[in-house]
């Protein structure tokens, strides 16, 4: 499937990783095959060392809009790449029709299980009102091709699931992370940290208290030989400076007439090049950069990049106007 900017699709292909060439398998049975669609997401379930399943589930159906069919394709081995398609029966509540989520498979064989975070659905509109902020986990825990398969809800609430179009993998057999996306207004904003669930004892059926399900939002730097290898390479950076822009920069912004021309000049050319700090021409104080700064929430302190809006700065603040603040 997909999207060729014209109309979507429900081609089929696999990358031959012996000799790196693509193949499509023919559609042998229309009614057999999801129709065509994008935005949807697509897992590899493992069953064994021999046998493997893609598990394809929601995106947006051309003619039909979101969808929330859950489709289960079972490659063959031999040359003529005879893959078969089926659709997989759910019990009880599901997901309701989405795109632009993410999936991810915990595990290996019958104690497999899927997990879906966030999306979006053009039925609610636009904006972001339109973010179906939730997850959901489905057991894979079925022998055969005809049981019926049950998802459950978690409970999370909606702060770290409102976005769609993020990136999610799973890290064990018990642990997805995800990180990014879009919250239907802008890019989240997640900065250094991660979105990272822990799912034990996750067996459909039982009662909830018995399942550890725990959402947190933690930075990727968690142990105290890592915080101070950051530190280190904070200390030991040096600031951009002014003599540091390329000639036709710096001569530019000493002609520009709007205010603060050479410092903004300066603080561009340290975030381009990932840098934390920069000297203000003015003061000579050292001054953070919106890269640094959007590692953490907003201190208050008024800073002048501050890439939240200043919005933990108290009312009375006084900008310090001798150094354009």
């Amino acid at each position: 499937g997909g999207w060729n900017g014209v109309h979507a699709l429900n081609d089929l292909w696999f990358l031959d990783m012996d000799d790196w060439q693509w193949k499509e398998v023919s559609i042998t049975d229309s009614d057999s095959w999801p129709k065509p669609r994008t935005d949807h997401t697509s897992v590899l379930w493992e069953i064994n060392d021999n046998n493997s399943t893609m598990v394809t589930f929601g995106g947006n159906m051309e003619g039909f809009g979101p969808t929330s069919e859950l489709w289960a394709l079972t490659p063959s081995n031999d040359e003529n790449l005879h893959s078969s398609w089926r659709e997989i029966p759910v019990f009880g509540p599901s997901p309701s029709p989405r795109t632009s989520h993410t999936a991810a498979i915990l595990g290996r064989g019958h104690n497999a299980k899927m997990v879906i975070v966030g999306g979006t659905s053009s039925t609610l509109g636009t904006g972001p009102g339109s973010m179906l902020c939730e997850a959901w986990i489905l057991d894979l825990n079925k022998e055969g091709e005809e049981q019926i398969y049950t998802w459950m809800k978690f409970d999370w609430g909606t702060v770290g699931v409102d976005r769609c179009r993020h990136s999610m993998a799973a890290v064990n057999d018990t642990t997805i992370v995800w990180w990014g996306g879009y919250d239907g207004e802008k890019a989240a904003k997640d900065g250094t940290r991660i979105w990272c669930v822990d799912i034990k004892n996750a067996g459909i059926g039982k009662d909830s208290s018995n399942k550890d399900y725990s959402l947190r939002n933690t930075m990727l730097v968690q142990t105290d030989e890592k915080r101070s290898k950051l530190q280190e390479r904070w200390q030991a950076e040096v600031p951009v400076r002014e003599e540091d822009l390329p000639p036709e920069v710096l001569e530019k912004a000493k002609r520009s007439r709007l205010p603060g021309a050479v410092y903004k000049a300066i603080h561009r050319h340290a975030v381009a090049n990932n840098k934390d700090t920069y000297i203000d021409p003015a003061s000579g104080y050292s001054v953070f950069t919106s890269t640094y700064l959007d590692r953490k929430p907003c201190c208050g302190n008024g800073c002048r990049h501050c890439p939240h809006g200043h919005i933990n700065v108290p009312k009375k603040f006084c900008d310090n106007k001798d150094l354009e603040w």
